[in-house]
């Protein structure tokens, strides 16, 4: 409030200062201000620093008022731009930390950062999704917009404690969201905390303690991984099957190029052309068509290792497959939909 008194106070002592002008010189028969208007007129040509030199005080007074006019000018002129770049910044600064929001929609989002949901994160956008951060901290805004493309990744600064921010990040509409904190205490409470507002979002989690796998499932969540049984299971594999074991890792990360093949699901819509196919029929065009493995299928979300050759492909179910970059284009062609849950 008090910040727009002396804006208001300075505007009338400008003005007054103009009207003197005007009033003084108007008096003098060797001026060329002969009324308020030219004063007016003489102080907005000082003002914007055009100085086109058609009016000008010649009276002693009227040359001290003036000299104060153009000071005062370099103030007014000084706060304007001043007050303009403030707010270009402001607005700058809050479309950085996602102040506005996104309209991100089937996208997934990963809320905590370090450098295993960078790891995570990257397997996600190599697939062409779309994934939106919640952090924290400033400067890992600026890490993630170091290393991913802003088109396909929007970042948001936010209180992990503030459940209503997420809804700047479209929680709702996202596919997964997953947490990721360093302390497994930290990941259960804000999740429980979270589904307490947004209740029907599908959450994914890493565990550090498998012990507590457990706790994650019964408090809702399908999605929890143990990362140590995870990666003691690949030791073991590598150990014991080493051919086996890198296989299984190349397949398990996203392919980049054409030529690499990984594991995929898809989710069987009216489109797709195999939608009440029997498994078998579509496990050999899958083959012949599109150079593709079918190695299972996910039915009422129950994974089917190994489904029976009569099985009749339902709406609503997934295929798992086995294909590279090239056969991966085709599919999502013919199937209308892209790859994921």
């Amino acid at each position: 409030m008090k910040k727009w008194k002396y804006i208001l106070a300075a505007f009338l002592f400008y003005v007054l200062v103009i009207c003197l002008i005007g009033y003084l010189e108007s008096s003098s028969p060797d001026s060329n201000i002969k009324n308020i208007s030219d004063a007016f007129w003489y102080a907005i040509v000082t003002l914007t620093t055009v100085g086109y030199g058609d009016f000008f005080p010649v009276t002693p007074t009227g040359k001290i008022l003036g000299l104060l006019l153009i000071v005062g000018s370099i103030g007014v002129l000084g706060y304007i731009i001043g007050e303009i770049t403030n707010k270009i910044n402001r607005y700058m600064e809050k479309k950085k930390s996602g102040y506005w929001g996104t309209n991100f929609e089937n996208h997934y989002i990963i809320i905590g950062w370090n450098d295993f949901g960078h790891q995570v994160a990257e397997q996600i956008l190599n697939t062409g999704h779309k994934v939106a951060f919640v952090v924290n901290s400033k400067s890992d805004i600026d890490l993630i917009k170091d290393v991913f493309p802003t088109d396909r990744c929007f970042c948001l600064f936010a209180d992990y404690k503030n459940t209503d921010a997420f809804n700047k990040v479209n929680i709702t509409e996202s596919r997964a969201v997953y947490v990721n904190f360093e302390e497994d205490t930290d990941n259960l409470v804000f999740i429980l905390n979270l589904q307490k507002v947004f209740p029907n979002v599908n959450i994914v989690v890493t565990c550090r303690n498998p012990e507590l796998v457990g706790t994650f499932k019964n408090a809702g969540i399908h999605y929890v991984i143990a990362q140590s049984v995870v990666a003691s299971r690949l030791v073991a594999s590598y150990i014991f099957e080493p051919q086996v074991a890198a296989y299984t890792e190349d397949l398990i990360t996203t392919s980049v190029s054409d030529t690499d093949s990984d594991i995929q699901q898809y989710r069987i819509t009216e489109s797709n052309p195999f939608l009440n196919s029997k498994y078998i029929d579509a496990f050999y065009k899958l083959k012949e068509k599109f150079n593709a493995v079918a190695i299972g299928l996910v039915s009422n979300n129950e994974v089917l290792k190994n489904p029976d050759s009569d099985h009749i492909l339902k709406l609503g179910e997934y295929f798992i497959l086995i294909s590279d970059g090239t056969s991966k284009k085709q599919l999502e062609k013919s199937f209308g939909v892209k790859e994921g849950a």
